[in-house]
């Protein structure tokens, strides 16, 4: 049931973006397309779904690794679980500023996309990016600041909603690397 519910939801969504992009732009030679975003609470789920419905939980995912686990890059391998999950808070981090209208903010948070990290700092990463997670799911919730645009249309690009831009940007974006994480963790022998 929950999973017809979301796929339904997950092709509405595409039938508003696909109409959204076939939208004649006016004289004025701008793109005047809108990118939207899923519905609040699909968005919220596709940004984290502790009740694990279909994927594990981003808590789950990070549970029970050491900061040395973390830093362990396998051999031939170019990351480990910390260097990847730091990628993805400063993600998390300018995404979540960007969508709080802070621009002058998540212009620095984004200069380095790919933070080192040491063992010690592990588990304070963890807390920062679950809690930054947490607030991207509550501005998932509220609902009311999804369809502002965060990006205008130009020529030739459409404008991104907030809506669409958490979508894109992080759940999609995390989605990704969670994969990476799951495999390197199984590849360390620390996946549970």
């Amino acid at each position: 049931m929950w999973l017809s519910t979301l796929l339904r939801e997950y092709v509405r969504t595409l039938m508003v973006i696909a109409y959204a992009e076939s939208a004649a732009p006016l004289n004025c030679g701008m793109n005047t397309s809108v990118l939207l975003g899923p519905p609040p609470d699909t968005l919220e789920l596709l940004l984290d779904d502790p009740a694990e419905h279909d994927f594990g939980s981003a808590e789950r995912l990070l549970a029970g690794l050491s900061g040395e686990q973390a830093l362990t890059v396998p051999p031939g391998l170019p990351y480990s679980v910390a260097a990847i999950l730091s990628h993805m808070h400063t993600n998390v981090r300018f995404n979540l500023h960007l969508v709080r209208g802070q621009s002058s903010v998540h212009d620095k948070v984004w200069g380095e996309s790919w933070p080192a990290i040491i063992a010690e700092a592990w588990p304070e990463l963890v807390t920062a990016f679950l809690a930054d997670m947490a607030e991207l799911g509550r501005v998932a919730r509220g609902g009311d600041d999804l369809d502002r645009i965060v990006y205008p249309a130009t020529k030739t690009e459409p404008a991104w909603t907030v809506g669409y831009k958490l979508a894109t940007s992080v759940a999609k974006h995390n989605a990704y690397h969670f994969g990476q994480i799951v495999l390197l963790r199984r590849l360390i022998g620390a996946w549970p």
